[in-house]
């Protein structure tokens, strides 16, 4: 069985998964999952804190999200 997709839907596949690597603001991540049930709450706990830096020098805390996270806050949850 063969699919055909448009290249908008390609690039929204590619792009809007989830990537085990990616860097997000940890405090916009915290803020959003303290608004949950409470077995979303847990996992503000395990959210590792890395320090990076931005472009013009600041300081910014990040982290890496499970999948479960991600599909949570971005997907179909």
């Amino acid at each position: 069985m063969n699919v055909i997709i448009t290249e908008n839907q390609y690039v929204r596949l590619v792009e809007n998964y989830w990537d085990r690597e990616k860097l997000y603001d940890r405090n916009k991540i915290v803020e959003r999952l303290k608004k949950g049930p409470s077995y979303i709450k847990q996992y503000i706990k395990k959210l590792p804190h890395i320090e990076m830096q931005d472009d013009q020098g600041n300081i910014l805390i990040a982290t890496k999200i499970p999948q479960t996270i991600y599909q949570y806050l971005f997907g179909n949850f």
